[in-house]
């Protein structure tokens, strides 16, 4: 027979269903009775004085719900972090090509050795290219048009190196300025666009739950299935720094061929009521 918890914690044989989510890397579950409704991509206001993990307040019908970060409340690195210190990164990339340009044109102006990295593919941003995979279509579109531009800018520097052992430096020169305002040009568009492009593909959720006859929300990253789980167990292992408090068991259920831990959280813990 399936295992399931009770209201209580304690461990039962009925079949409840679990809505499961994800933050970051955990995989997280609240059974179906504690859960009201999902939001899609929540506003939030600020609320000052508040504790770290509370972000602030939904707006639930005209009733004023607190947002709990579910990242924050388990000491991991919330959404709005990650996506900030992502985007910084990246942007160490733009000013990388920045470089790269003003480094051949040095070279070709000064008839010294070209010496930029010339394959496309080995570049940090060209690295990253190679491996980095989008998490919604529309970002995959957005980046796909760094390729044509970006091969083109490592392009110039065989071409540069051309012209200049042909004794043509002023072509290579004017090749160079050109290239600034064209393909560098639309590169560094794109890169300023990123930005945007990456905030609006991390899409949050909220999770709205009651306790007590009290509304609460918490954040989660994706909404991953609504279903009873194969097993639960009480031996909750240490899993970072999460207060083991806020853990009321670990479900497991089958994924195809796999099995999935599910943290199920203790849901007054978690709202540290």
């Amino acid at each position: 027979m399936e295992h399931g918890l009770d209201q209580q914690g304690s461990v039962g044989t009925q079949e409840v269903p679990y809505l499961v989510f994800s933050a970051k890397d955990y995989v997280l579950a609240l059974p179906y009775f504690d859960v009201i409704q999902i939001v899609d991509s929540p506003t939030c206001t600020s609320v000052p004085n508040m504790p770290g993990y509370l972000r602030g307040v939904i707006d639930l019908m005209g009733e004023a719900v607190p947002l709990i970060d579910t990242r924050i409340r388990l000491s991991i690195q919330s959404r709005q972090e990650e996506v900030t210190e992502f985007v910084q990164t990246f942007m160490v990339k733009k000013q990388d090509h920045l470089n790269w340009i003003g480094e051949l044109k040095q070279a070709v102006e000064h008839d010294k050795d070209i010496t930029v990295e010339r394959n496309p593919h080995r570049c940090a941003f060209g690295r990253w290219y190679e491996t980095y995979r989008p998490n919604t279509l529309a970002l995959a579109t957005y980046i796909s048009q760094f390729d044509a531009p970006h091969k083109a800018i490592h392009k110039l520097a065989d071409q540069a190196e051309e012209l200049t052992g042909a004794g043509r430096k002023e072509e290579a020169k004017l090749l160079v300025h050109a290239a600034e305002n064209n393909e560098l040009a639309k590169l560094v568009t794109l890169f300023d666009g990123f930005e945007e492009k990456m905030r609006q593909s991390y899409q949050e959720y909220a999770v709205v739950v009651a306790h007590d006859g009290q509304k609460y929300a918490l954040s989660a990253d994706s909404i991953k299935y609504f279903e009873e789980m194969d097993e639960i167990v009480k031996d909750v292992p240490l899993l970072g720094d999460i207060d083991k408090m806020m853990i009321q068991g670990i479900g497991r259920k089958k994924i195809g061929d796999s099995e999935e831990d599910v943290i199920i959280l203790n849901l007054p813990s978690f709202l540290d009521l």
